[in-house]
């Protein structure tokens, strides 16, 4: 019997066959007689909708506990202002890491970021800000809830949440409020890829601007939906919303300077309608022009309240979508990384620069 043997994907008619692999002019066909130009030489991020979303609330749940807790701070006892911005907070500490682990895949992974503790990695310290960040405004949430009847009246599950100091707890947060409101930012910041790094000061502090622009709005947005809050809680979050949207301002036109040419994904037929109607348009410009007089106590001031709160958020979504988008572009084009990784052009020194293939 004569003997069969099968045919590898290696070996055809009888002839050796070279194994296709990434782009190698050698052993790609589509690419041989063409060299290396055109080829990526970084890894676009695998990222999917949770992403953004994740980047989103996040950014909503530190801005308000942030802002709630200087409000304290500075004297402002309004039960509605601050039973509203803890429990915006809540809703989105407890949203975030789910949206987190599902990108993630698998739920050890998460696990496994809070193994170790990695100084100089953002994602590291990202993870654990997030984990402290949420379990102390959940006890601070706990405690409101207690306060309000919650969590019922005569039980030991009500009495011991209505002992803790929620007070204290949102002052010992509002370091890690302030640092999940900007590592976003640095976590993009801290890759190769060209329209991130380039930007590398200005990510983290513009993407904390946009957390406390968002955590604002969403404070008004829940306070005008209820008919809730003092009237002088209502303008000094219109005068916050606007400072806070001037600053945000200041800071995307200076990124937008910083990137250069490198941001030219901004400008494509994908994301230019989104960043710059959306974002600029939407999102900066058209709250900060109708939260410009005071509201009142007029039907008209109420309305524009609630449409600027709305296109903020918007806004600030559409930011985060637009960045991380834009990054995806960015690696794909080659001419960017080299013109980029020529010295005189990085930001940052070269040792701080990790691989470009983010992962999230």
């Amino acid at each position: 019997m004569s003997e069969v043997r099968q045919e590898t994907p290696q070996q055809r008619n009888g002839k050796p066959e070279r194994p296709e692999t990434s782009h190698h002019p050698e052993t790609d066909p589509q690419r041989k007689d063409r060299g290396y130009y055109d080829i990526p030489p970084i890894k676009e991020h695998t990222w999917t909708w949770e992403v953004p979303l994740y980047f989103w609330l996040g950014g909503i749940g530190a801005g308000a506990h942030v802002v709630s807790a200087i409000a304290r701070a500075l004297g402002n006892e309004d039960r509605a202002f601050l039973r509203t911005s803890r429990y915006i907070t809540l809703v989105t500490m407890i949203l975030s890491p789910v949206l987190l682990i599902m990108d993630l895949g698998r739920p050890e992974r998460f696990y496994n970021m809070l193994r170790i503790v990695k100084w100089r990695s953002a994602m590291s310290m990202g993870s654990w800000a997030l984990m402290i960040f949420g379990g102390l405004s959940g006890l601070t949430a706990t405690s409101q809830a207690a306060r309000d009847g919650l969590l019922g009246r005569d039980n030991f599950v009500a009495k011991l949440a209505g002992m803790l100091p929620a007070r204290f707890l949102s002052i010992i947060a509002l370091p890690f409020g302030y640092f999940v409101g900007a590592y976003t930012g640095v976590l993009l910041a801290m890759t190769s890829v060209p329209m991130w790094a380039r930007n590398a000061v200005l990510m983290g502090p513009t993407f904390l601007a946009s957390a406390l622009s968002t955590g604002l709005s969403a404070i008004s947005l829940v306070l005008h939906l209820g008919n809730w809050g003092e009237r002088d809680t209502l303008e000094s979050l219109r005068k916050a919303e606007r400072g806070v949207i001037l600053v945000e301002a200041a800071l995307l036109a200076a990124s937008l300077a910083k990137m250069s040419r490198w941001g030219k994904p901004l400008y494509s037929k994908k994301l230019a309608p989104l960043f710059f109607g959306g974002t600029v348009v939407g999102g900066i410009i058209a709250p900060f022009l109708l939260l410009g007089r005071e509201e009142g106590e007029s039907h008209e001031g109420h309305t524009r309240g609630l449409l600027a709160a709305v296109l903020v958020l918007i806004g600030g979504y559409l930011l985060r979508y637009t960045m991380v988008e834009g990054g995806r572009l960015s690696a794909r084009d080659p001419q960017a990384t080299f013109t980029f990784a020529q010295k005189e052009n990085l930001p940052i020194s070269e040792d701080r620069v990790q691989d470009g293939h983010a992962t999230g």
